[in-house]
């Protein structure tokens, strides 16, 4: 009888330890590799050591002129002349001021020349820009560009002229070229002395082995506003000169 009562012990007992081992919470990870938490100290560190080697400009003939690091991979620079600074342009003997009207120009001597597409009685659409040709009494002449800034069409005359285009003669008229001097840039500079004078440009762009341009933005909010410089750096000479304020 004791016998009996200690085999029936025993197996309540196994089937009380198989029992408990069947309700044994599962594993969840079990089987799957576990991974690093990422923590937000190491995003910042990642992102910080992507940003030590910016892409930047891979043109290696500026780079002979200024630090071309300062510059993107299209050739931009957080570099601007300022709120501050002011068009000071003398071309031929004459002051021209950003924006000006027509009216203006003439009262210094300068008029719109015969082939010009428009006159001053042209129809100019809203946001519309047109190319003109002034002249004066000497047959002296200066390109410009008209800037319709209003909702509504306007005449050309009401219009402003917001940008001059001048061509530097002196390489092909040493004698008797047309002089000018935009904010300290004159006819005869090398491109070290354009980089002395306005310092490192805004933007520069390739037009050709022999032909880039220097731009020159007044404001970051507005890349049109300022001087654009055209060089030939095989002669190291300045092609042209422009200048402009949109309004």
């Amino acid at each position: 009888m004791n016998w009996l009562k200690i085999s029936i012990s025993l197996i309540l007992a196994v089937l009380l330890a198989v029992s408990v081992m069947a309700c044994s919470p599962v594993d969840k990870n079990y089987g799957v590799s576990s991974k690093p938490t990422v923590t937000s100290e190491a995003k910042i560190s990642t992102i910080e050591s992507q940003n030590e080697n910016p892409i930047m400009s891979s043109d290696r003939v500026m780079s002979n002129y200024f630090d071309i690091s300062l510059f993107d991979e299209e050739n931009y620079s957080e570099i601007y002349l300022g709120k501050k600074f002011k068009i000071d342009a003398v071309f031929a003997g004459d002051k021209f001021d950003v924006p000006i009207k027509i009216a203006d120009l003439a009262n210094k001597g300068w008029y719109l020349c015969e082939g010009n597409i428009y006159d001053e009685n042209s129809l100019i659409f809203s946001y519309e820009t047109v190319d003109a040709v002034f002249e004066n009494s000497e047959g002296i002449r200066i390109s410009a560009q008209f800037y319709n800034s209003t909702r509504s069409s306007l005449k050309l005359s009401e219009c402003n002229v917001v940008k001059f285009i001048i061509t530097n003669d002196f390489y092909t008229s040493p004698e008797g070229y047309n002089a000018f001097k935009i904010n300290g840039i004159t006819n005869t500079m090398a491109i070290t002395d354009v980089i002395n004078t306005l310092g490192t440009p805004s933007h520069f762009y390739e037009v050709s082995d022999t032909c880039y341009y220097l731009d020159y933005f007044i404001t970051k909010k507005d890349r049109r506003n300022g001087i654009t410089i055209y060089v030939n750096p095989v002669d190291d000479n300045i092609l042209s000169i422009e200048f402009s304020y949109y309004k």
